[in-house]
């Protein structure tokens, strides 16, 4: 969150070359969170489409707060998750909920890297 402070909503849409917009890996980042949730919350279902991995968004000032959202849900989930489970296979995937977690927060801090990357040439 420390780094978004200081994007602007027009450094948030906007691109270089054909690289993914700032506000696009940010509703990317809680998409991916709310899979994370979802799947220790036990909804084996749950798949993010293609159209939800890397969303055009549009208002900045609404995927941020989606971004907090999704911390929210995610430490939630993770505070009621049983710790006897984390060994357990996540269903419809090849690895244990142990590596999802540490998957998504290896995720966020590649895509924060990108963000500030970003920020730098917007």
């Amino acid at each position: 969150m420390e780094v978004l402070t200081t994007v602007t909503a027009k450094e948030a849409t906007q691109r270089i070359s054909t690289s993914h917009s700032i506000i696009e890996l940010v509703l990317h980042m809680a998409t991916w969170r709310e899979f994370v949730s979802k799947r220790l919350q036990g909804d084996n279902t749950f798949e993010v489409s293609n159209k939800e991995n890397f969303p055009k968004g549009t208002d900045w000032a609404a995927a941020v707060k989606t971004l907090q959202h999704s911390q929210e849900k995610l430490i939630k989930a993770i505070s009621q998750f049983p710790e006897e489970k984390l060994a357990a296979i996540v269903p419809t995937r090849t690895y244990n909920f142990y590596s999802m977690l540490h998957g998504i927060v290896q995720h966020d801090i590649y895509h924060t890297g990108q963000i500030v990357l970003l920020k730098k040439v917007v």
